[in-house]
């Protein structure tokens, strides 16, 4: 009997602490179904998204080893400057979470920049209301923003703490982060990553995947 009040016992720690680890990070997206969804993500700008597969691993190399089988490509022109972006609805609850990670694979020729803007709810209506005419700038809500360098050729794991993120458009929200889903609030309700190039005109190219949340 005592036995199997011990085994028992094993076998709940053993749940917990999968439970623990399946509640670790909030992923985003990894592409590995082999498509670019376009019902969860959008595009804008001249910029071209297309899933595509990872180069081999060579040597030992953890970060491109996690990358599984595929990453998302993007590449475009760049015109003063900016080429585009994509951008997702989350609808997430981040409080308990710390950073943003996402794994970069950049060229010798490229070396821009990766801007990252997340929406969070502040007027508590799962809703970031938008203003067409003012390059849908968010009307009531904050647009916190980070860049992001684009390295060299390979795999960067990039991973950034949500404090080094900048409000972005003051006076528009609460100016407070606070992601979560109380009193009605959506928490972080939108994610774009927009593609800036080195070059006032010439092309873009790399490739990003492993997009997460996490403590």
């Amino acid at each position: 009997m005592k036995k199997t009040i011990f085994i028992c016992l094993l076998t709940v720690c053993g749940l917990c602490s999968m439970v623990s680890a399946q509640f670790s990070f909030y992923l985003i997206d990894n592409f590995e179904n082999g498509q670019f969804n376009s019902s969860k993500w959008w595009r804008f700008g001249d910029l071209r998204a297309e899933v595509v597969h990872n180069a081999s691993v060579e040597g030992r190399d953890l970060i491109a080893e996690s990358c599984g089988a595929y990453s998302l490509r993007l590449s475009g022109d760049a015109r003063d400057w900016y080429v585009g972006g994509i951008g997702t609805e989350l609808g997430v609850d981040a409080t308990e979470f710390s950073r943003f990670q996402i794994d970069i694979y950049g060229n010798k020729e490229y070396h821009g920049k990766l801007i990252i803007e997340i929406f969070e709810d502040d007027n508590h209506n799962y809703t970031i209301e938008q203003d067409p005419k003012n390059n849908y700038a968010a009307i009531f809500d904050d647009k916190w923003v980070a860049e992001v360098n684009i390295q060299g050729k390979g795999f960067t794991r990039v991973s950034l703490p949500f404090s080094a993120f900048t409000l972005a458009n003051p006076g528009v929200g609460d100016g407070i982060w606070n992601p979560d889903q109380k009193n009605s609030s959506g928490g972080l309700l939108k994610l774009q990553l927009v593609v800036i190039s080195d070059k006032q005109q010439g092309p873009s190219d790399f490739a990003i995947d492993n997009i997460l949340l996490n403590y």
